[in-house]
């Protein structure tokens, strides 16, 4: 009969191998930072963490603690908090979308925000040099880029009692001070209390108290369960019935009729499943909004590299972006498809604000073992910006997991020659046939 620890140790890994299968569904890395209070065993729950991981088949990255080699003399000085923060955010900027599982973040922005609030405390700043900062911090592009927030904490005595127990002199430093401690732990509440709801999950450990593996056993499994939400969110689908009375025609249907019905219907029959359960289930289809990005009588064609499996699969040429729809709290399932479409456009292809949006009707390749699991909400996208239009044609769009974008503005008309339609995928026929041809008429 296995003790307690090791059932726990057992479960954990059981946890492990069910996330690692689930792996295929990540959009990207798992970001989490881990910042904290000085002894509260921070570093040694990073070792432990990324060890866990990387003995279970993750790829993991870590991102070191940029203090450690920060050339500024002056620990705890605004400098040295604005260089350590901002060197760690080009860091991670360079690596969030690169082939790897997890990213552990050595002290990242949740640090420095403790760090701006002490010294806020202490008048080493003014309040508009805090407020400034702390915006720039809480960037919202920032911010979405960490999945877990791990925020550790010990008390002030048991912080000395264990830096004496791996010291030979008692002799106390500038940080390793009673009243410097605590000021610290003070500043890990507020910026808990403050900021916390601001970031996408918080964990506060606190390690006062605890046996150090009880302690990483715990912090295994509330990351778990963070990573598991990650991996497997709740997505829109529709049972597979209610979309068959919806009229197709080439794949797909357009204009403002069609709109309506698809509308209420995925309003009237949406529900939201594990991501999971979505693929396993041929009896639920997934809804995609999908984004189609015009600029002055011209749509943005997205071209895969002949290296990424879905070119061969569905088709070289895309004229849409789309994703799934995870469920919020807003209850309006049309509301929750555009701003799921927003938020993909404008981050995932780096638009830097929100464009006119359009639903103009919606396909299904209901044929097609390959993607008749997903219905796609058809909007365009009016990019009114003429150097937004210039920058996207400049860029190459790392999609996820790897899979390269690259691609420019064509006018509609040159897509209807067979070399360039037959490279299209199945929808941006369908789409090129509804909007183009069909001309958004009434059904």
């Amino acid at each position: 009969m296995p003790s307690g620890v090791d059932a726990k140790v057992k479960a954990i890994e059981q946890r492990l191998e069910r996330a690692r299968s689930l792996l295929t569904y990540a959009p990207r890395a798992f970001v989490m930072e881990f910042a904290g209070t000085p002894k509260s065993g921070k570093s040694t729950s990073i070792e432990a963490i990324r060890h866990l991981f990387s003995r279970h088949g993750f790829r993991v990255h870590l991102l070191a603690e940029r203090a450690a080699v920060c050339p500024i003399p002056m620990k705890g000085h605004l400098f040295f908090n604005t260089w350590c923060a901002t060197s760690m955010l080009a860091e991670l900027l360079a690596n969030v979308e690169a082939e790897t599982d997890i990213v552990l973040v050595d002290r990242g922005l949740f640090d420095a925000l403790v760090w701006l609030l002490l010294q806020e405390s202490r008048s080493e700043l003014t309040a508009n040099e805090a407020r400034t900062i702390e915006a720039f911090l809480l960037l919202e592009r920032w911010r979405r880029l960490f999945d877990l927030n791990v925020v550790m904490s010990v008390s002030a005595e048991q912080a000395l009692a264990r830096e004496d127990n791996q010291r030979i002199t008692k002799k106390r430093g500038s940080i390793m001070d009673f009243d410097v401690l605590r000021s610290i732990g003070q500043s890990v509440k507020d910026a808990i209390r403050k900021h916390g709801p601001q970031f996408r999950s918080v964990v506060d450990h606190d390690t006062s108290s605890r046996d150090m593996r009880d302690s990483l056993i715990d912090l295994a499994n509330r990351i778990l369960n963070d990573l598991e939400e990650f991996l497997n969110p709740e997505i829109l689908v529709v049972r597979r019935e209610a979309l068959e009375a919806l009229p197709l025609q080439k794949g797909g249907r357009f204009g403002d009729n069609a709109v309506k019905t698809a509308a209420a219907c995925i309003e009237s029959n949406g529900l939201f499943v594990r991501r999971e359960q979505a693929e396993r289930n041929q009896g639920f289809v997934q809804i995609i909004p999908c984004g189609v990005l015009e600029h002055d009588d011209q749509v943005f064609v997205f071209r895969r590299k002949e290296t990424d499996v879905k070119s061969r699969l569905y088709g070289r040429d895309t004229l849409w972006q789309g994703c799934h729809v995870q469920k919020t709290r807003d209850g309006v399932i049309s509301a929750q498809l555009e701003s799921a479409l927003l938020e993909r456009v404008t981050h995932s292809l780096f638009l830097s604000r929100v464009f006119p949006l359009r639903a103009v009707g919606y396909c299904w390749d209901k044929g097609n073992p390959k993607s008749e699991q997903h219905f796609g909400v058809v909007y365009q996208i009016q990019i009114d910006n003429p150097h937004t239009a210039l920058d996207l044609r400049k860029k190459e769009f790392r999609k996820q997991r790897g899979h390269g974008l690259a691609g420019k503005f064509q006018q509609w008309g040159t897509l209807f020659a067979p070399d360039v339609r037959d490279v299209l995928e199945p929808w941006s026929q369908a789409i090129l046939d509804g909007i183009r041809t069909a001309g958004e008429r009434e059904d």
